[in-house]
């Protein structure tokens, strides 16, 4: 026989205080509330059972016959005391509570009150325990309903704004990812409830290592610090999102918390020069607009789905007026790396101007005008092919007169540009120059009679048959070659052949 007492004496109180410890313990509550409201109703009902048990032992288990049309019948309410006792009352309780029908008639007064006792509660009590789980559940999605709802208005007013489809997928994509991290909208609005201390706590628990390793508030108070990351908002960027373009003012720090960002450049930000990870920060000189200096020096976009904590420029200026000590800290450090950074910007503007001229400096042979001149190929040396080649289409539209006159002019700028260029790597070319210019004007007048070599003349329109333009190739690969290793021989000398300008 199953001993009943110690469920029946169960103690609320008790009850009631383990699930309020559980509600308090969990992360998601809402698992807990509703096992709390299914744990009334089975209780309800094991209550009932116990009820029932005892009115069946009273009729002596289902031994109790009653008279029905003239016959005796068994009474079949009351448990037979067959099987488990609890099992079957409990069975017994629940299909009458939740009024599932086939359910034996009562056959006298007492089983007729149990009957309507228990049909009353299962139409108000279990009614009303349902009602509790139906709307811990509408608690429990809620934050999606609003968050859906907030979705639903804002594709909506696109829609009536007429924007691309391209544009309304991006809005789309920013209400999803923003789920996804946080679970809200507004995760400021959730914070702001908290007591200063604890949102104190919170930011520094998230943000201080982080905002420790930024070069400019390294060596900082740590109550400036402390104060800083109460002023740092979340943002998220979508793949493709431009953060920064070069050249805008910059008001604002970022702190990369999850993505990746590219620099980039060129005419339509094709380049990728370098690669940000989670961690690194940027931004910070702009700040304090040491000098002035407060422009992008770079443009900065999203490679994928990225959240970044952002400090702004106004929010800096309130908590550091009440540091003097650490302000001058800040100015002084961000003038040394701005310092820093010029010294670094100059030296690779240096080699990407050297690696750009190196570039232009190689010439094709299959490119090279038919007919060619020692200052051409200085010219071509220094990146001006595009030029001539121009010069040479022109040539062959019988525009000669303007064309030398164009050529002198150009030449005359590119000698006066290339003396003065600090990047110009040839020291040896203007040495040379003046040499030709030296042998154009003594020397010419040995080319003669005494000499096998006659000088080119001027050609104002196309070439000679008779001149072979894989000759003057060779010509100019070979004058070319001898420029480079700066051992120029003057006319005369044997084995050496003369070239001249226009």
């Amino acid at each position: 026989m199953i001993d009943f007492e110690f469920l029946i004496n169960f103690q609320i109180n008790s009850f009631w205080l383990l699930f309020d410890m559980l509600d308090n313990s969990f992360a998601n509550p809402y698992a807990i509330r509703i096992a709390r409201t299914l744990s009334y109703m089975i209780y309800i009902i094991h209550c009932n059972s116990c009820v029932y048990y005892k009115l069946s032992a009273m009729q002596a288990f289902g031994q109790i016959a009653y008279l029905e049309n003239g016959k005796w019948y068994l009474n079949k309410w009351v448990y037979n005391n067959q099987g488990n006792a609890y099992i079957r009352c409990f069975y017994f309780t629940a299909a009458v509570a939740t009024s599932t029908g086939n359910n034996p008639a009562p056959t006298n007064v007492i089983e007729y009150i149990y009957m309507t006792c228990s049909w009353m509660m299962g139409v108000f009590v279990f009614a009303l325990l349902l009602g509790q789980i139906r709307d811990i559940v509408s608690n429990a999605n809620r934050n999606r309903e609003e968050f859906q709802r907030k979705m639903d208005l804002a594709l909506g007013e696109c829609q009536k704004l007429g924007l691309k489809q391209e544009t309304t997928n991006r809005v789309r994509d920013w209400f999803i990812y923003t789920w996804q991290q946080q679970k809200t909208l507004d995760e400021k609005k959730l914070i702001e409830k908290l007591p200063l201390k604890l949102q104190t706590d919170l930011a520094l628990s998230v943000h201080y290592t982080t905002l420790s390793k930024v070069q400019l508030f390294q060596d900082c108070d740590r109550a400036l610090l402390r104060d800083l990351v109460l002023k740092l908002r979340p943002v998220i960027f979508l793949p493709g999102d431009m953060i920064c373009l070069k050249g805008d003012v910059g008001k604002e720090m970022y702190i990369i918390n999850q993505g990746i960002l590219q620099v980039v450049g060129g005419d339509h930000n094709e380049k990728v020069f370098a690669e940000l990870m989670q961690g690194a920060v940027f931004g910070e000189i702009s700040l304090l607009a040491i000098g002035g200096n407060n422009r992008r020096t770079a443009s900065i976009r999203a490679k994928g789905y990225c959240t970044l904590f952002v400090l702004a420029k106004e929010d800096l200026n309130d908590v550091i007026r009440y540091y003097p000590q650490a302000q001058a800290i800040l100015r002084r450090k961000a003038a040394a790396m701005l310092k820093n950074d010029k010294k670094s910007d100059e030296k690779t503007e240096k080699i990407k101007q050297q690696a750009e001229l190196e570039d232009r400096c190689k010439i094709n042979p299959r490119q090279v005008p038919k007919l060619i001149t020692v200052r051409e190929i200085r010219l071509l040396e220094n990146g001006l092919y595009e030029t001539f080649q121009l010069i040479a289409n022109m040539e062959e539209m019988n525009e000669n007169k303007g064309v030398r006159d164009l050529k002198k002019a150009i030449e005359e700028e590119t000698d006066k540009s290339r003396r003065q260029s600090i990047y110009y790597p040839w020291s040896t070319l203007q040495r040379d120059d003046e040499d030709e210019e030296e042998w154009n004007e003594e020397d010419l007048s040995s080319v003669g009679e005494d000499s096998d070599i006659e000088p080119m003349e001027n050609h104002e329109g196309p070439m000679d048959d008779d001149v072979d333009p894989m000759e003057d190739i060779d010509l100019a690969a070979e004058v070319s070659h001898s420029d480079e290793d700066d051992d120029w021989e003057k006319p005369g000398s044997s084995g050496t052949q003369k070239l001249h300008s226009d």
